[in-house]
């Protein structure tokens, strides 16, 4: 997976603030805040959001192992969240729909991979590599916290961890979304929203 170095990573963020579509925009940055998987957010539905709990409750169905899965909303999530909804085609279950206006269709998986190559990120940089950016970063901070950045990952255990510790670390990882936000904030400056 291509993925830039942290030190790099403002600049990348800066331009995917300055890309054309708004919307796009938003979504390349919800990878980077929140580091799902590309096709989990590409799949993303508002009945998802609870803004209350400030959680994306993301159904087994579209998860790769199949098991459903929380990640916890920092603050910068939320106001991207709602921007996106204030700009979204009205009705519309998906965060992204399909441009061909179809309620059923949400934007197909290269249009994050064009939007990357079209702000000059052309082989350097792929949604997926958010991931990897995330977890290099966070397992270095947090080092003593190796399994909440898994489950943050929503990786799966392994060995005997695995077989018998089924905790999804949330408590912990709704401080560790929220640092990986402020940090993000304190690199690259906080996103200005229309």
């Amino acid at each position: 997976m291509k993925h830039v170095e942290m030190d790099e990573l403002p600049d990348l963020v800066n331009a995917i603030r300055g890309y054309r579509s708004e919307s796009i925009s938003i979504g390349l940055e919800l990878l980077v805040m929140l580091f799902p998987r590309p096709g989990e957010l590409r799949a993303a539905r508002w009945d998802q959001f609870n803004f209350e709990t400030k959680m994306w409750l993301r159904p087994a169905d579209v998860m790769k192992r199949r098991i459903p899965h929380a990640i916890p909303l920092p603050a910068q999530a939320i106001q991207l969240l709602y921007r996106l909804k204030e700009i979204s085609r009205n009705g519309n279950e998906y965060l992204f729909p399909s441009r061909s206006g179809s309620k059923e269709k949400f934007i197909s998986e290269v249009t994050f991979n064009r939007a990357l190559n079209r702000v000059g990120y052309n082989g350097k940089q792929n949604p997926h590599g958010f991931r990897h950016i995330a977890s290099t970063y966070l397992n270095d901070i947090f080092s003593d916290k190796e399994q909440v950045i898994e489950s943050a990952l929503s990786h799966q255990k392994t060995g005997v961890k695995g077989a018998y510790d089924k905790g999804a670390h949330l408590r912990e990882r709704v401080g560790v979304m929220q640092y990986w936000a402020d940090h993000l904030d304190s690199i690259c400056g906080v996103r200005l929203l229309k």
